[in-house]
């Protein structure tokens, strides 16, 4: 076992040594994560700046306003170059590979109007929300128009309804689904031959119980005069290879910044830990501008407020924060899209027209690797990864907690506690504790049990012995 677990560690090693040797030795901006408590406390740097790249450097002239990013499964990276109206086409290399700016359209050469989302399916088919065309367009990969869908067409639909659309996705099943600006029924879904089928999961009204109460009372002219309680909208989306659509509201007071939504629109998102996925925990709190969903259920959403990328796990818990608003290499003016392919994280500057790359650092990588390995269900090749994360950062609360999992899931329960107590997991360590005494009484039982008999029938015994010895003074008296 012991040769199994170094095994492991090695091999961790070297995939993370794969990515850490080119990786920049200054760090632009402090790690931190957040305790059980809410408070954030210091934490190594799960990643560096690794290389950034600007439309002069990809030879295509000086990207303006770009407002999209897409990494695609053959690596390819699309860059949606809003203000020039085109789509930028990077191989691996961060070469380009193709400029998409004009197609032919019922016989016209046609353009995008301020495009701002961009999806690529499996197949490599385009999909562009050209916003201000109000319409969504899709291209073959080589660029060539298939068709445009419209705005949707329903009886339920109000006559004042505007297009434009901000973020498209597409499932594996060819149903589309929209961001609408000022859309607060939902996004807008489609069938595969771009027929309108509805709204899907319309986020909850938010309302101040002050405001309520004042309504209550007031006449019908000063209600119309009030602020209206409406939905919020949805700014952003992504889509998991299950098919579960992941969206972002950009309101600051919101409990759901994030939602992970089924078939049926309900929002199923584990919220494991004490506090939901809603990037920082300070008065200030964080606005999501994108979400970008990896593979093990891993999540990264991308705060606009401070500039940071927060990556949580499938349970909800925070692993690692990145990034933040500055001058340097590493840091943004205006983060507006994020992408990963591989190890490495994308994220897109739209006031800088640049695309800086990201690598893991050996903490980092470690995180990754543990968390995908107890994800698969490689739960004591997970520990002990994690063993290796707790002599990194002996407060990182996850690594204790993965390890208690695990030393659960072995049998060896009060290790579990212990492990349990130090990452503040209080469900898991109650089930623990309740295994601890299941196996402690079953262990003992008989012990206690012969203790307890040899201590009834001492007793017994004991009171017969004084009974007797009483009656036998009584007769003595009575002589």
């Amino acid at each position: 076992m012991k040769v199994r677990s170094w095994l492991i560690v090695l091999a961790a090693s070297l995939l993370i040594s794969g990515f850490g040797h080119n990786v920049a030795h200054g760090a632009p901006y402090e790690g931190y994560t957040y305790n059980y408590w809410g408070n954030s406390v210091k934490s190594p740097i799960a990643f560096l700046p690794f290389r950034v790249i600007t439309g002069t450097d990809a030879g295509t002239g000086a990207w303006q306003s770009p407002m999209d990013l897409y990494a695609a499964h053959n690596g390819l990276l699309y860059v949606l170059d809003s203000g020039n109206g085109r789509i930028i086409v990077l191989n691996d290399k961060w070469e380009t590979m193709r400029v998409i700016q004009h197609f032919e359209h019922e016989g016209k050469q046609d353009s995008f109007l301020n495009p701002e989302g961009l999806f690529v399916t499996e197949s490599g088919q385009i999909y562009v929300a050209d916003t201000e065309n109000r319409r969504v367009v899709e291209l073959n990969p080589d660029g060539t128009f298939v068709r445009a869908i419209g705005a949707p067409e329903s009886d339920v639909i109000s006559d004042t309804f505007e297009y434009f659309p901000r973020k498209v996705i597409v499932d594996k099943a060819g149903r589309i689904y929209v961001v609408g600006r000022g859309v607060y029924e939902g996004l807008i879904e489609f069938d595969s031959d771009g027929r309108f089928t509805g709204f899907m999961g319309t986020n909850r009204v938010q309302f101040d119980p002050v405001d309520l109460f004042w309504k209550s009372v007031s006449t019908k002219e000063q209600r119309e005069k009030m602020i209206r309680f409406i939905p919020l909208e949805f700014n952003n989306a992504d889509i998991d290879e299950g098919g579960f659509i992941y969206t972002t509201t950009a309101d600051k007071n919101t409990a759901s910044a994030v939602k992970k939504l089924n078939p049926s629109g309900i929002d199923v998102l584990r919220v494991n830990g004490e506090f939901a996925p809603v990037g920082d925990l300070s008065i200030n709190r964080s606005s999501f501008i994108d979400i970008q969903v990896s593979s093990n259920g891993v999540y990264r959403a991308l705060d606009s407020t401070r500039g940071r990328v927060f990556t949580y796990n499938e349970d909800g818990n925070l692993l690692y924060v990145i990034g933040q608003l500055g001058n340097q290499k590493g840091t943004f003016k205006n983060p507006v899209a994020i992408e990963s392919y591989g190890d490495a994280i994308y994220v897109l500057d739209r006031d800088l027209g640049q695309i800086t790359e990201f690598k893991p650092t050996t903490f980092g990588g470690l995180v990754n690797e543990a968390n995908r390995l107890y994800s698969s269900g490689k739960h004591s090749e997970a520990a002990t990864l994690w063993q290796e994360v707790l002599r990194l950062d002996a407060n990182y609360e996850m690594a204790y907690v993965g390890i208690g999992k695990s030393m659960l899931r072995e049998g060896e329960y009060k290790e579990a506690m212990t492990h349990l107590k130090l990452g503040n997991d209080r469900e898991y360590y109650s089930r623990a504790l309740a295994k601890y005494r299941r196996e402690y009484m079953r262990e003992y039982f008989g012990m206690y049990m012969t203790v307890a008999i040899g201590v009834l029938v001492s007793l017994i015994l004991w009171r017969r012995i004084a009974r007797s010895r009483n009656e036998r003074g009584a007769g003595d008296v009575a002589n």
